[in-house]
């Protein structure tokens, strides 16, 4: 568990201003701009920046959501996040966008940007 939130402030520094967070329902300014759906708020993020997805191999729970946020810049290149084995497949998110997965079954799932498949990464589903 505490991997994960490890992990989640990793992303959150990688994708936000020099402002701290002030929790699930923000209050920072945010470089990356992405209005969480409702039930979102306890994914786990992936950070998509300078064409990596930080951090590049997530661990969660059964029943977890992991969501992705582009935090290019604005003006910057849009990007997927593809499972290889056909389980998700995100519509192309332009810089500010984000997409979450639910994830249900254990396993070791490797995804890529479909746009840039030298960008790659796993979650790992325990």
């Amino acid at each position: 568990m505490l991997a994960g939130l490890a992990l989640a402030g990793t992303v959150v520094s990688a994708c936000f201003s020099e402002h701290s967070t002030t929790g699930p329902s923000g209050g920072a300014a945010a470089t990356c701009s992405l209005s969480l759906q409702p039930g979102v708020s306890g994914s786990t993020l992936i950070a998509i920046r300078s064409f990596a997805f930080l951090p590049p191999d997530v661990h969660i729970k059964a029943g977890s959501s992991v969501t992705w946020l582009n935090c290019e810049p604005t003006g910057g290149s849009s990007h997927t996040t593809t499972s290889n084995g056909g389980v998700w497949n995100s519509a192309l998110l332009a810089p500010g966008d984000g997409f979450t997965q639910t994830f249900d079954t254990p396993g070791v799932f490797p995804y890529i940007c479909a746009v840039h498949p030298f960008m790659t990464a796993s979650i790992t589903v325990e």
